[in-house]
Order: C-alpha cells, then structure tokens, then sequence
C-alpha cells in the first residue's frame, strides 16, 4: 500500500486540527518544505529560524512557531 503524500498546506491543516501543540521533525518538515535533516542539523547546532523542544523523544517543535514562521 503506497502512502499519500498531503501538500504542505494539507499537512497543517490536518496538525491545527488535530490539537497539538508540538509535531516531530517529519511533520514540521513537510509542512515547512524543507527536509528532516535540515531541522535536524538546525536542532544540533543550535542554528535556523526555528528553535527546538527537546524531548525524551527526540526534538519537536512548535506548532505556533511553524505558523508564525510560514505567516499561516
């Protein structure tokens, strides 16, 4: 079974309606139109317009600070 891909606008849409506050670095990467690792090497190195929660698992980021960035 081949996974549908949702636009960037999609995505976040579906993330707002959801209810969450925080998404991991895949989400916040499609929604961003950028690719994982970039978040990631953003995370590390402390570098990006974007800063990092870090969890247990993993660095998420915020919903509002996506949509403040993206201006949605």
């Amino acid at each position: 079974m081949e996974k549908i891909k949702l636009k960037p606008e999609e995505k976040l849409t579906q993330l707002i309606a959801s209810g969450t506050s925080l998404v991991n670095t895949t989400d916040a990467a499609i929604v961003l139109g950028l690719k994982p690792n970039t978040l990631r090497v953003w995370a590390s190195q402390g570098r990006g317009d974007l800063k990092p929660v870090l969890t247990g698992n993993g660095a998420k980021w915020r919903l509002t600070d996506i949509r403040n960035l993206i201006g949605a």
